[in-house]
């Protein structure tokens, strides 16, 4: 067993067969200090504490236990640039009750053009994927205002494609019923919406 100084500290490696049941007194050979030291007591001659043996012993697990916490909370949260690359595993954080839903930040509206055929509106633009991952395209809200604030048409539209690479765009075209006396006002919001398989 090993017997540390408790004055120096110095570690000595002794037979513990050669210790008494009761104990003996010894001394160190560095620092001449004297303490009673005993089997089953811990180098420096105190008794074993309960709760520090048992830490020690869930040491690995409980270490482990975090690692896979940890993990499960970064697909957690991440699951929404994992199904991107992954889409089959959106049913899987469904059933686990975890909703997809696009993340917003990054996209942008681009390209947006709109011409009136009588009182239709066709309106055609891009979504551009500014991240560094691949996103779910989200769906988008068209709003048609006119100059007084009145809402002349609203509808929600899906883009051409499902996911956006990196640095990619995808399209998007809708006809709208509005009356094309006066102007109006033409807005594109990506919705954060739910996505399903």
């Amino acid at each position: 067993m090993l017997l540390t100084c408790p004055n120096c500290e110095t570690i000595f490696r002794v037979d513990s067969h050669k210790f008494k049941p009761e104990g003996q007194a010894v001394r160190c050979s560095v620092c001449s200090h004297v303490w009673q030291a005993k089997v089953g007591k811990d180098t420096m001659g105190n008794e074993p504490n309960d709760v520090q043996e048992a830490f020690k012993a869930l040491r690995l697990p409980l270490a482990i236990l975090l690692v896979f916490l940890g993990l499960a909370a970064g697909v957690a949260f991440n699951r929404g640039v994992i199904t991107a690359y992954f889409p089959s595993l959106i049913g899987v954080f469904d059933v686990a009750g975890l909703t997809i839903r696009p993340v917003l930040t990054g996209l942008e509206v681009t390209d947006l053009e709109a011409s009136y055929s009588g009182d239709n509106l066709r309106l055609s633009g891009n979504l551009l994927n500014n991240r560094m991952v691949r996103s779910h395209a989200p769906d988008l809200r068209v709003t048609v205002t006119a100059t007084d604030g009145v809402i002349m048409n609203e509808v929600i539209i899906k883009t051409e494609a499902q996911l956006i690479d990196p640095g990619e765009k995808t399209g998007f075209f809708i006809q709208l019923d509005v009356e094309s006396s006066g102007e109006a006002n033409i807005t594109v919001a990506p919705l954060a919406n739910r996505i399903y398989q």
